[in-house]
């Protein structure tokens, strides 16, 4: 098999501008990535074309070249499709100043290709069957990006097209910042162009049939990129213990110990953030090798990294026993609040918690009130830019780290939101207009945000949400599947019942046994149910004579109102 395989380095722009197309087959997952995969993708490339790294490693792709010239793309499709969505957003500021020859240029040397038998162009990247329409309709297009923002608030898109839209909208918005520090649009084409053609690299694997591609492509998922990382690291840590090495073996084995099932590159970045500051997405490892030269270096950081480990292990469970042994009140509250956190999908902010929890654990309840309720708002409800919140955290764990290392006075987490926090927390008219017209997909969060509201509205608090609840279930008021004997006429369901199903509005919840009885009865059914179990959160539910996109707009509405007074900081 060796023989059929072939590797390479070459460049982003260099397999963009391959004499043939390139394909993502019609198995491969959908475009998937978020803010959070495309913002570190664009940092990383900011940093060669400003002049902070002289390259940047973009991983690997497999390429199945059985078709020659036309190439399969088995793996890397996130990586390559979003780097197209760059040169998009370029193409489409360069029309917008009527910069329209070198639009053109750019187009046609990674953008499209001549095809003859279509008497015109046909993309170099083609995209599987969910995607391509819309990429080739709204994004190789290069169209306003006012107008897509305006298709993706109608929330009629598909997941994947939205995630397009989302992407090419943040890189759209992303060249322009950069054009007003002042270099000129020309300057910052030729600059995103240069890096691209000469400084972002990757490993480019052929492979010659579909059996060897399916076999590589196996292999590699099974071995993981997150475990090469580790070993790397590992491995050069070991090589530069010398007489320390069995200590630093056993600091690693105890380090692995506590963070257990959670992602071990993730809490070394996490570590390095709080501690030394940002780094790219891809410059861990660059920077842990500059910080060690020595045995003594190499001990250092993994006793650094040992403590630090139990103290993280604990952030990310809420039963770690180091909380037992902790002066800190509140314990009940602070695992309630630990559960939210990973409901919420906060990782980010564990940056700061565990600055929090080495240096002034006293304060870790406040400063986990703080944060739960910010990121909330923020990047829960309202999808902002977790790049910001990302630098905001890490800013506000070294101020932490400063004043304890300088014995200064601690920094309270009303402080702390003063300082860091509040010129980009989300006001209350923001956030409640957000959280209005807000579309959940996932029962968890969904299940969440309803107990809460309906905990705060009631004197007896409903059974909370924990990981093994079976107090309550999530109930869908018009059913997911709806039958016949649901009447959703466009004049009840404007643009069709469907895209209304998700709705924080059209949700509540309800005990498991009564929800076992009603299925997919109609409203009148389910209403009758509900008064026999019915929390303050469905109270008003009663009040609806039909249950139409209108009774779901004013329940949501009403609901933003109650969340507005939960979710904020500070609490008066």
């Amino acid at each position: 098999m060796s023989s059929a395989i072939s590797s390479q380095i070459t460049s982003i722009g260099e397999l963009l501008r391959s004499n043939g197309k390139l394909v993502i087959p019609p198995y491969q997952r959908n475009y998937a990535w978020d803010e959070e995969n495309y913002a570190d993708l664009w940092m990383d490339i900011q940093e060669t074309f400003k002049g902070c790294a002289d390259e940047y490693f973009l991983g690997s792709v497999v390429i199945d070249n059985s078709t020659n010239p036309d190439l399969t793309l088995i793996d890397g499709q996130q990586r390559v499709t979003t780097t197209t969505i760059l040169i998009c957003a370029l193409k489409w500021h360069l029309q917008s100043e009527d910069e329209t020859e070198l639009a053109n240029l750019l187009s046609q040397d990674f953008l499209n290709r001549p095809d003859y038998t279509l008497n015109g162009q046909q993309p170099n990247l083609i995209l599987n069957l969910n995607d391509r329409s819309f990429f080739e309709h709204h994004i190789i297009s290069a169209t306003d990006p006012k107008f897509l923002k305006t298709i993706a608030d109608e929330d009629t898109c598909s997941p994947s097209n939205l995630q397009l839209a989302r992407c090419y909208i943040y890189m759209c918005k992303q060249i322009g910042l950069l054009i007003k520090e002042g270099p000129s649009l020309q300057t910052v084409a030729h600059r995103i162009i240069t890096a691209l053609r000469e400084k972002v690299f990757l490993i480019r694997i052929d492979v010659e049939d579909d059996l060897r591609a399916f076999t590589l492509f196996e292999a590699l998922n099974n071995r993981g990129v997150e475990l090469s990382e580790a070993d790397l690291l590992k491995n050069f840590i070991f090589s530069k213990a010398g007489e320390h090495l069995s200590i630093v073996k056993n600091n690693w084995e105890n380090m692995s110990l506590n963070i257990g099932h959670f992602s071990l590159m993730r809490f070394l970045r996490h570590h390095w953030n709080s501690n030394h500051g940002a780094i790219p997405s891809a410059g861990l490892f660059a920077a842990i090798k500059k910080s060690i030269e020595t045995p003594d270096d190499a001990r250092h950081l993994s006793d650094q990294i040992t403590v630090s480990s139990e103290y993280y292990g604990a952030i990310i469970d809420a039963d770690h026993d180091l909380w037992q042994r902790l002066d800190i009140n509140n314990i009940n509250e602070i695992k309630n609040k630990l559960d939210h956190l990973s409901i919420i999908r906060a990782e980010q902010c564990y940056i700061l918690l565990l600055a929090v929890l080495e240096n002034t654990p006293h304060l870790f309840y406040d400063y986990l009130l703080m944060i739960k309720n910010f990121t909330f708002r923020f990047s829960t409800i309202g999808g902002k830019n977790t790049a910001e919140l990302l630098r905001t955290y890490i800013r506000t764990a070294h101020a932490i780290r400063e004043n304890t290392k300088n014995q200064q006075e601690d920094i309270s987490a009303a402080e702390a939101f003063n300082l860091f926090f509040k010129d980009i927390y989300p006001q209350d008219n923001q956030f409640q207009s957000t959280f209005s017209k807000k579309t959940i997909k996932s029962t968890v969060l969904a299940r969440y945000i309803l107990s809460e509201i309906n905990n705060n509205l009631s004197d007896e608090e409903a059974p909370r949400y924990s990981a093994t609840s079976t107090e309550t279930d999530l109930e869908h008021i018009l059913p997911k599947k709806f039958l016949d004997h649901w009447k959703t006429p466009n004049k009840d369901f404007p643009g069709g019942a469907t895209k209304f199903i998700n709705r924080l509005g059209n949700m509540t919840l309800i005990s498991p046994e009564l929800n076992r009885r009603l299925g997919n009865t109609n409203f009148e059914a389910k209403k009758e149910v509900y008064a026999k179990d019915c929390l303050e959160i469905t109270i008003r539910i009663l009040e609806e004579e039909k249950w139409t996109a209108s009774a779901i707009n004013r329940r949501q509405n009403w609901l933003a109102g109650e969340a507005v007074k939960i979710w904020r900081f500070p609490l008066d």
